[in-house]
């Protein structure tokens, strides 16, 4: 391999390595939203449903280990990222009808005019004695496309989260291995 790109590979973990004095979960967050500057703004995207089927049944659920949300030039990003080097089984879309808790079927209030589900199967935002994986379930961010994200279920091999938008507008989604990420950029209304 050339040596500029072993420097370009390792630049990003000695970065996040060196240098740290936050907690651990919020330096993640940050570097994970640090992955926002370099992004193509040009994407289509859909307003129609984007799903992923599990890579084979049975598979055993992945744990959600962190979640990050940036803004970028045109759009914003909401990262997932797994414990796993691998991702769940997904299925992504906008919702008109009202939002529930999986658990209780409790309602659940999301600013914004859209709400965009974000569904995980098999997953869990749990480690094996039950402790969350995720300090922050529910955020208010601000952001100009996303205004807020609360995890709404962590049951029986699902997680499912609810991202507050602006506007029911395109989005895109990208997976990706080692570790496994999930990422879905919401264009910013024009």
């Amino acid at each position: 391999m050339p040596r500029a790109a072993i420097v370009i590979a390792l630049a990003p973990l000695v970065a996040s390595a060196c240098g740290r004095h936050e907690p651990r979960e919020t330096a993640r967050r940050s570097a994970l939203a640090a992955r926002v500057s370099v992004q193509d703004t040009s994407f289509a995207g859909t307003i129609a449903p984007i799903q992923r089927a599990p890579s084979r049944p049975g598979t055993t659920p992945r744990v959600l280990r962190a979640v990050a949300a940036a803004s970028a030039p045109g759009f914003d990003r909401v990262v997932f990222e797994f414990a796993e080097d691998t991702v769940p089984g997904y299925r992504i879309e906008y919702t008109t009808k009202p939002v529930r808790r999986c658990g209780s079927g409790d309602s659940v209030a999301v600013a914004g005019a859209g709400r965009l589900v974000v569904r995980f199967e098999p997953a869990q935002a749990h480690d094996e004695r039950g402790n969350p994986t995720l300090a922050d379930r529910e955020r208010a961010l601000g952001l100009p496309a996303v205004t807020d994200m609360k995890l709404i279920c962590d049951f029986e091999g699902q997680v499912e989260w609810v991202l507050g938008v602006t506007t029911a507008g395109p989005y895109r989604v990208l997976d990706s291995a080692g570790p496994g990420r999930v990422v879905v950029d919401i264009r910013h209304r024009p």
